[in-house]
């Protein structure tokens, strides 16, 4: 087995590879891929190694940048890390955990932290600490290694990469789209989808109980359905204080 930084050519097969690696997880949205992209895209992607065997890579981690409330520097974050199921078991995982914490090392890195199973990462040197939290998740899958002494106290951010919305959101999303209504809209509160982008703050409910879509907020996690979103209420308003244009599209 050989562990070596990306290559150009490799682009192609760590999204490949990171999709088969996430298909039957059942807490993946299956945006891991994006968001390796999104990483790469924004010169964020400060480590991305594969492990080849026989020629083949057949796995992939990433490190990233986050950012932390108390203004320490100098940490990231670990993932997505993915490995090809036939490989699954055979302490590839391991092999690319171990060589990418050795290059933040000697890089001069304070810190990393990653959300994953505890029980995996404890053997790494990984830890839950009170004082680091990442919002939004349960705080006992959320973990930290400090490669130095002090261990930062705040809120760690990911880098925006991580904000991806899954196949089911943008099904969602795009419905809200076509039916967006200037006076709000009501929602099928049942659906896991709706809920998750209620939870975002895509969706906000007014004291009518009908929602409204923000589009800055969903800006935040697709720029593009964020630009979609604010055309459409843009026009959507335009209709509204037009009677004309009102009494057609009625």
């Amino acid at each position: 087995m050989i562990i070596r930084s990306e290559k150009p050519s490799d682009i192609e097969t760590i999204a490949e590879v990171t999709k088969v690696a996430f298909e039957h997880h059942s807490f993946s949205h299956q945006t891991e891929h994006f968001i390796i992209r999104d990483l790469r895209d924004a010169v964020a992607l400060t480590i991305s190694l594969v492990a080849e065997v026989d020629g083949q890579v057949v796995g992939h981690i990433a490190f990233s940048p986050v950012m932390i409330s108390d203004g320490t520097t100098n940490w990231y974050g670990l993932g997505p890390v993915s490995v090809l199921p036939d490989y699954q078991g055979c302490r590839i995982g391991t092999a690319l955990v171990n060589r990418g914490l050795t290059l933040l090392n000697s890089m001069g890195s304070k810190g990393c932290a990653l959300v994953g199973l505890p029980t995996y990462y404890y053997r790494f040197g990984f830890t839950h600490h009170p004082q680091l939290i990442h919002e939004g998740i349960p705080q006992e899958v959320f973990v930290a290694k400090s490669l130095v002494e002090r261990v930062p106290s705040g809120t760690v951010e990911f880098h925006q990469a991580f904000k991806q919305l899954s196949i089911i959101e943008k099904d969602a999303i795009t419905d809200v789209i076509i039916d967006y209504d200037i006076a709000g809209m009501s929602v099928d509160l049942a659906n896991p989808a709706i809920e998750s982008l209620i939870e975002k703050e895509i969706l906000t409910k007014m004291p009518d109980g009908k929602f409204m879509m923000r589009p800055s907020a969903l800006a935040e996690y697709d720029s593009y359905f964020g630009q979609v979103s604010q055309f459409r209420a843009t026009e959507m308003s335009r209709v509204h204080k037009n009677p004309i244009m009102a009494t057609i599209k009625s």
